[in-house]
């Protein structure tokens, strides 16, 4: 998050970051949402499946971590039912640390019942300048197969 704020920062003339403080605010509340209540679960999930040696993962905080990311991410997804993008119309880099949160959810199969947060991610990666998505980039350094 701190690298994404920085180049936003940096590169003013791109827009990422709003310059109205109320607005600034907005993206600030949805970056440390995206880092804190969805990507936390995420990485729980992460350690205790493949990160982890197998004597110390423990099955059970899989299942509490898809809970805990199922149990905010209607938060996010009743957010974007009717907005294009986290501050409405046009992206800021609260959508880029967002869509990225919710490719690495939908990997681990936790996006299945928010069809909002889906769509939006869709719609993230279908950006002309869109970053390759996590299973793309997995796969170009060997670590799935094709």
């Amino acid at each position: 998050m701190a690298i994404s704020i920085y180049l936003s920062e940096k590169y003013p003339h791109k827009h990422l970051l709003p310059t109205d403080a109320r607005e600034k605010a907005e993206v600030y509340k949805w970056l440390l949402f995206a880092t804190t209540a969805l990507e936390q679960p995420l990485w729980r999930i992460a350690k205790h499946t493949n990160l982890y040696p197998e004597e110390k993962r423990i099955p059970e905080e899989v299942d509490l971590a898809r809970g805990d990311f199922l149990a905010i991410a209607g938060v996010a997804d009743q957010h974007l039912s009717t907005r294009e993008y986290v501050l409405g119309s046009s992206a800021t880099v609260a959508d880029f640390v967002l869509a990225y949160t919710l490719d690495w959810a939908n990997e681990v199969g936790l996006l299945e019942t928010f069809p909002h947060l889906h769509a939006y991610m869709e719609r993230m990666y279908q950006r002309p300048k869109a970053p390759m998505r996590i299973v793309e980039a997995l796969r170009q350094v060997g670590a799935v197969p094709s």
